[in-house]
């Protein structure tokens, strides 16, 4: 066996054992780009050894790919880390609330509640006597702060808060010129 055959090889083995490693640890990738560089690298060494090792070992890492592709999709999310990485969505079986009632949910669109507990981006609302589980549509919003019931997402309410009109929500040009109509100030129009 020649050198360069004997180092095609130990990258190609080397390329397996990172990719394992990758599985374990995760890297943001980093190890699977090192583990796509050995590869190449194999490859390149072997072709020095002959074109029939070339061939063979460009043709075992390309069969490595889909293999190695179906153990990322399919075995890793089933890996205990893994599972830690990857966030399983919670499923709301029926729309969820504190106090049992009787009411279609959908009837609550648009009803403005009070905040009981922080959004973090779940929480909990009250409108009128009842409580009911909501979603912050737009991050947090503290306790006891008014919020409006904007959809039903996934079971659940989802809520964004009230503001108040304040003196700083007036446009700039209030009460200039530019807010009066072309008529108004003896302009012609653009017709």
């Amino acid at each position: 066996m020649s050198t360069a055959l004997a180092i095609a090889l130990v990258l190609f083995v080397f390329a397996l054992v990172v990719f394992v490693i990758d599985l374990l640890i995760p890297s943001g990738g980093i190890l699977l780009a090192i583990t796509g560089l050995l590869c190449i690298a194999s490859v390149v060494f072997a072709f020095r050894h002959s074109q029939t090792s070339g061939m063979w070992m460009l043709m075992a890492t390309l069969g490595l790919i889909p293999v190695m592709l179906f153990i990322l999709i399919y075995v890793w999310p089933k890996t205990p880390v893994g599972r830690r990485m990857i966030v399983q969505p919670e499923r709301a079986g029926e729309f969820v609330w504190s106090d049992a009632a009787e009411s279609d949910p959908a009837e609550l669109i648009g009803a403005v509640g009070v905040a009981e507990t922080e959004f973090l981006p779940r929480g909990s609302v009250r409108i009128g006597e009842r409580s009911f589980e909501a979603i912050s549509e737009v991050g947090l919003i503290e306790a006891g702060q008014q919020v409006k019931i904007t959809r039903l997402d996934v079971g659940r309410l989802v809520v964004i808060p009230v503001r108040k009109p304040s003196e700083s929500d007036r446009p700039m040009s209030d009460g200039t010129s530019l807010d009066k109509p072309s008529s108004d100030l003896g302009l012609d129009s653009l017709d």
